[in-house]
């Protein structure tokens, strides 16, 4: 067992906020590289022609944005605690691809999708996702 004392206050502290900062990170690049996973490599993503993936628009703390598929990663990687982060998928279908939809052509035909779901895949992991990066972090930052 550790010992703290108000001597090492300040250093556990640190220690502390780095850790809180490394699960951030990780936790955040992982998370949303589940949700992009392609259909093709075992995850929920539909891609055609790889437009979905990369409207991806990523930004921390309404500050810089970026965009493409990779996005995520560098918007990501600048994240401290406390940080807003958003990560939106812009093509005008991003929607009903992943929620799905149903309605009717102009001749009055049927027609529905079923969605695809990868934002709700994504965060539905987001628990083993925050245990698997704590103890990424817990063996990094010492």
């Amino acid at each position: 067992m550790t010992n703290y004392t108000f001597a090492t206050l300040d250093q556990w502290t640190k220690k502390t906020e780095k850790r809180i900062d490394a699960v951030l990170k990780d936790a955040t690049q992982s998370v949303v590289a589940v949700a992009q996973e392609t259909k093709a490599k075992g995850g929920r993503m539909p891609v055609d022609t790889g437009n979905l993936r990369n409207s991806l628009q990523s930004s921390v703390a309404g500050g810089a944005m970026g965009e493409g598929a990779s996005s995520y990663i560098l918007a990501a990687a600048g994240m401290k605690g406390g940080d807003l982060a958003t990560f939106t998928w812009t093509a005008e279908y991003a929607r009903r691809v992943n929620d799905g939809f149903t309605g009717a052509d102009s001749l009055g035909r049927n027609y529905s999708q079923v969605g695809a779901h990868f934002v709700e895949g994504a965060v539905d992991q987001w628990p083993a996702i925050v245990r698997a990066s704590i103890a990424k972090a817990k063996a990094r930052v010492g």
